[in-house]
């Protein structure tokens, strides 16, 4: 693709030649060297100082007040600057694709409903009473267990297990060896006996949702565990029984939600943090990583440390924790001088 056309497939301008062929997008952070065939992305003052190697940069993605620095440029608004580079980035991206079809090593019940332009591949077994969505794509050793209810337009890769009734609505992508509808964690210990609490409800999942590799979900005991609109989560999040995970929420990888906990909607939470059974983080609140939530947040504040405090208040906690060697010490002097 060259330097005109995509300038025009961004809305964007050019400046330069504008027959130059662009072979791929490349990162200055990663190579030594400057690829001339490549598009950098380039819009702030503050990557320029990082990376003098955009000095090289033959073709760039920049906004006007940078675009005198590279001899051939698109040039996009400030604002949508990061969105004109996703939008860059899909046009150079080489995803398989496949002829909708059905193999002949696939297991489906004939009670399964299966809808138009599906793809799906060897080894998948859809069991009885399922509905598959149209267009949606099927990778081997998907498994789709009975009354389950998948929404068109909904990629399930490799491995991925769906257990019984439960339903996920369109345009999801479920990585591999994801599971959605286990079991919860439910016992109940009484005279030396340990009883299963049977999880009789289900996973109800919505609309344009992403999860990692190696996710779980697990039912609810009664009633379902959800997952918002436009949620994403990261590789090896695991979400409890009878969880609310409201719409757009971010989930980083190796986090954990215990049993009966709501996220309401916007709420982000990085990596390896987890949040206790029952408790609520409200509208827009942040988990840093490696924390421990062990009460209901506020909303739109930031959270971190075990337990989890205000940031601000933890700020405070760790700028002094440097001096309390001197405070014990003195604190151990007047005792001593007490006595």
């Amino acid at each position: 693709m060259n330097l005109q056309t995509l300038a025009k497939l961004l809305g964007g301008e050019w400046k330069g030649n504008g027959e130059m062929e662009i072979q791929s997008i490349k990162d200055l952070e990663h190579h030594s060297e400057v690829d001339p065939n490549a598009l950098y992305y380039i819009a702030s003052k503050k990557y320029i100082a990082k990376h003098q190697k955009y000095k090289d940069v033959k073709i760039a993605l920049t906004i006007d007040s940078l675009s005198d620095l590279f001899p051939n440029a698109i040039i996009v608004p400030e604002i949508s600057s990061k969105v004109k580079f996703i939008l860059a980035v899909q046009q150079f991206e080489r995803k398989p694709s496949f002829i909708p079809g059905i193999s002949e090593r696939a297991s489906i019940h004939p009670s399964a409903n299966i809808g138009k332009d599906v793809t799906i591949m060897e080894n998948v077994v859809i069991q009885a009473h399922a509905v598959v969505g149209d267009r949606c794509i099927l990778y081997p050793n998907v498994v789709i267990e009975s009354g389950v209810e998948i929404g068109e337009n909904t990629e399930l890769r490799s491995g991925v297990v769906i257990y019984y009734n439960c339903k996920l609505g369109k345009n999801n992508l479920i990585h591999s060896n994801t599971v959605i509808g286990a079991d919860g964690f439910g016992f109940y210990d009484f005279d030396g006996i340990r009883y299963k609490v049977p999880q009789i409800g289900n996973v109800v999942i919505g609309d344009d949702v992403e999860m990692g590799a190696n996710c779980t979900v697990d039912r609810a005991a009664l009633e379902e565990t959800t997952i918002g609109n436009f949620t994403k989560f990261d590789d090896h999040v695991h979400i409890g029984h009878n969880c609310r995970v409201g719409n757009y929420v971010y989930i980083a990888g190796a986090t954990v939600l215990a049993g009966s906990v709501t996220l309401e909607d916007g709420c982000i939470l990085a990596g390896q943090s987890a949040v206790a059974e029952h408790l609520t983080m409200k509208k827009g609140s942040i988990l840093m990583g490696l924390s421990g939530l062990t009460e209901d947040s506020k909303e739109k504040t930031a959270y971190f440390g075990i337990p989890a405090r205000p940031a601000l208040e933890m700020h405070r906690i760790h700028s002094s924790l440097g001096a309390l060697p001197e405070i014990v010490k003195s604190f151990q002097k007047q005792k001593k001088e007490n006595q």
